[in-house]
């Protein structure tokens, strides 16, 4: 079998095409390398260009990109005093190839450093719409490519949201072979990525399987995604945002979409929030900052709608990611006739008891407003009658207002539904709803909706929390242990979910944008089991119910995104951005709320062993919680630093860097808590976590099950009671 090594020097003609496509090759007399072109289709909406770069030829060794002792002065980086031109072997500038040209149009583009290997294989591939049009948003490249298999260097995104571009598909660019018009062709792509150097090794069908699979990942991520809308032209929009949110983690995701769109985002909070300072940073971020009273009480609506009118510029759209202020943003919305559903769906959402009675029967749910009340609803009227509400056990106690699984007690005796109504009942001067406890598989169901219509629906898996435990008491929490995607629910049961869910949002009025509910699948024919050591997942029942049918309970409904931790799985495992789904559906922007509502495609089956439609992936996100309360201290790696010779590293990055093994599975790791911080093994009545750690698999469900767990298990923290770390000893 021929090894690309063994073709270097000789005539470029001589190297086989990798498809049956006509590449023209090309011997560059500037950079003296081999290369070719291979177009391929990607679907109706996309062709793309693959870019081979083969290392310079032998005879070649002293061209101005190898110096003798073979390090690497690329003529391409523009620090060679040529501008940026290919010089002969005396230093003369020569005529600039296609070649030169192409590299050279990438960093006129803004590529940095485009660098080709002295001896290994450079892979380019040129994205190409077809057709023009306006850019949905400006980085849907680096979107759709996110934890891509085959290893990337870097990747340029031309598009800039809302403008237009005259990018087209020329077919007669390449009628001669595209290597003829390779920096012409370069110039017009909507964008370009370098893909890691593979080795000069390779064979020939070696390589041509590189490319092969190069262009399945690329069909899979970008063949049902437009990056271009044709007329009308997408117009400059402002969106306000309600609460700006805590810190630039938890936000972060909503700044970076809105960007992205090309919106401009306006901020309405309290006064002293961290966004309100007029700095650099915070301009990034934010069109502007609407300083209003936050108060919670009957006039907050109008004194935001004051706020908007005072600002002068008109706002196109409003919307929040906190609970509180659904209904108050509805309102808003409706007094400045901006989209948005009806202040009666919210009123609905974000009273647990009204969500509640949705799909309930008289006298299983009561909502009670202190232990007072609770002990009149429970006494039994003087005509000897049974009273209306009659517990049956088990039950669950939680906040009708609430979030974070706050306050939420399992109840099996009648003695503790004291205690529980009174943990309710303090959260948030919320009253509390008593419901009936629903045994079966917990699922998060997220919807995005365009008029009432599914564009894109998921169901991810929470395995067992404490409160699920047979003998789970009133102080046990129902804090999420992780979480599990796609489903392991059988495809009937996963219809259940999505019709009866699906009906409930319509009927209450909801028609557009995202919606994350949870619930429960009752008499599923899955259950939790062990099913190796170690290991709990969903698996067939041994006894199914008789004359049981499947049903989906309703457990609650957020009118938004799932919360920042919880929508990374979605982004990831699916491609699906919920933030940037939000505005758009806040400003009624239909066509690029369809256009981005699109998941993958790597998969079209849900039960021959890949992880389901629309996933690259099987993904398990997990929950580091605090294991006790005290001063956190970071770990130390022996580095070159100021604090002698040691650097203070995150418990993410020294998990890293102790399992390598783990490495290579984690998506994403985020620490909450800096080094010092005092934290506590409970927040509000929920478990507080150091962080989160997303793991993927692309063999198996299990894997990544087993993966997640051995990340819990190594991740690892110090707490100090006394607050002194080892830090400060090394610093004195």
């Amino acid at each position: 079998m021929a090894q690309i090594g063994e073709l270097l020097g000789l005539a470029p003609f001589g190297f086989a095409p990798v498809t049956s496509s006509s590449p023209m090759n090309n011997q560059s007399a500037g950079s003296n390398r081999p290369f070719f072109c291979d177009t391929v289709d990607l679907g109706d909406l996309y062709a793309a260009i693959h870019v081979v770069v083969l290392p310079p030829s032998p005879q070649a060794s002293l061209s101005p990109g190898n110096t003798p002792n073979g390090s690497s002065k690329n003529p391409y980086n523009g620090h060679d005093g040529t501008n940026g031109h290919a010089q002969d072997v005396n230093g003369r500038p020569s005529t600039p190839t296609q070649l030169d040209k192409f590299l050279l149009n990438l960093i006129s583009a803004g590529v940095d450093e485009p660098r080709l290997s002295d001896f290994d294989i450079s892979l380019f591939t040129l994205i190409f719409p077809k057709c023009e049009g306006y850019a949905v948003r400006s980085n849907l490249l680096e979107h759709r490519l996110q934890d891509c298999p085959i290893p990337i260097a870097r990747i340029d995104d031309r598009l800039i949201a809302r403008k237009f571009h005259g990018i087209f598909w020329a077919r007669e660019l390449t009628a001669a072979g595209p290597s003829a018009n390779l920096s012409l062709l370069a110039e017009h792509a909507a964008g370009v990525v370098q893909w890691c150097d593979v080795s000069s090794a390779l064979s020939i069908q070696e390589l041509q399987q590189r490319l092969i699979n190069i262009t399945q990942e690329l069909h899979h991520r970008l063949h049902n995604v437009p990056c271009l809308l044709p007329d009308p032209p997408i117009e400059e929009k402002t969106v306000a945002l309600v609460r700006g949110r805590p810190n630039l983690m938890t936000g972060g995701p909503v700044y970076a979409a809105a960007k992205a769109l090309g919106l401009k985002l306006v901020i309405i909070d309290e006064a002293g929030h961290w966004l309100e300072a007029n700095t650099i940073e915070n301009r990034k971020l934010r069109k502007a900052f609407l300083r209003t009273d936050m108060t919670e009480d009957e006039g907050l609506a109008d004194r935001i709608v004051q706020s908007i009118k005072r600002y002068g510029t008109p706002v196109d759209g409003i919307f929040t990611l906190s609970d509180n202020f659904f209904v108050t943003v509805a309102k808003v919305a409706e007094e400045l006739g901006l989209p948005c559903g009806p202040v009666s769906a919210f009123e609905t959402a974000v009273d647990k008891y009204k969500s509640r009675m949705l799909q309930d029967s008289p006298g299983h749910t009561a909502r009670v407003t202190s232990v007072e009340e609770l002990d009149i609803l429970l006494s039994a009227p003087t005509d000897g009658s049974q009273p209306f509400f009659t517990p049956t056990f088990p039950m669950i106690v939680k906040p009708t207002k609430g979030w974070s699984s706050e306050c939420v007690s399992k109840v099996t005796k009648l003695s503790d539904l004291t205690t529980a109504v009174k943990k309710a009942t303090t959260r948030h001067g919320s009253a509390a709803v008593i419901e009936p406890f629903y045994d079966g598989p917990e699922i998060d169901v997220n919807f995005v909706l365009l008029d009432g219509e599914i564009l894109f629906y998921e169901i991810a898996d929470e395995p067992p929390c404490e409160g699920d435990a047979t003998d789970a008491t009133v102080n046990d929490t129902f804090s999420p242990v992780a979480l599990t995607l796609p489903s392991a629910l059988p495809a009937d049961e996963q219809e259940i979910v999505k019709d009866t869910l699906h009906k409930i949002l319509l009927d209450l009025g909801f028609h557009t944008g995202i919606y994350h509910l949870e619930a429960r699948m009752v008499n599923s024919k899955y259950e939790y089991r062990s099913i190796s050591p170690g290991i709990i997942d969903l698996v067939p029942r041994d006894n199914l119910p008789l004359s049981k049918n499947p049903e989906c309970k309703l457990i609650e409904i957020n009118a938004r995104p799932p919360g920042y931790r919880v929508s990374v799985p979605s982004r990831h495992t699916y491609g699906i951005d919920y933030f940037a789904v939000r505005m758009l559906a806040a400003l009624g922007d239909k066509d690029r709320l369809r256009a981005i509502s699109v998941p993958f495609s790597h998969y079209s089956e849900v039960d021959d062993g890949t992880p389901g439609a629309g996933a690259q992936y099987w993904s398990r996100l997990v929950y580091i919680p605090v294991p006790r309360d005290g001063v956190l201290k970071w770990g130390f790696k022996q580095h070159e630093s100021e604090h002698n010779g040691y650097e203070i590293i995150s418990p993410s990055e020294d998990l890293k860097l102790r399992r390598p093994d783990l490495a290579g599975h984690i998506v994403l790791a985020v620490d909450y808590y800096e080094h010092g911080e005092w934290v506590s093994t409970f927040t509000d009545g929920a478990r507080t976590y150091l962080g989160h750690v997303l793991v993927k698999s692309t063999v198996s469900r299990q894997e990544a099950i087993e993966v997640g767990n051995a990340v819990l298990k190594a991740y690892e923290v110090d707490i100090d009671i006394e607050g002194e770390s080892d830090f400060d000893l090394l610093s004195d």
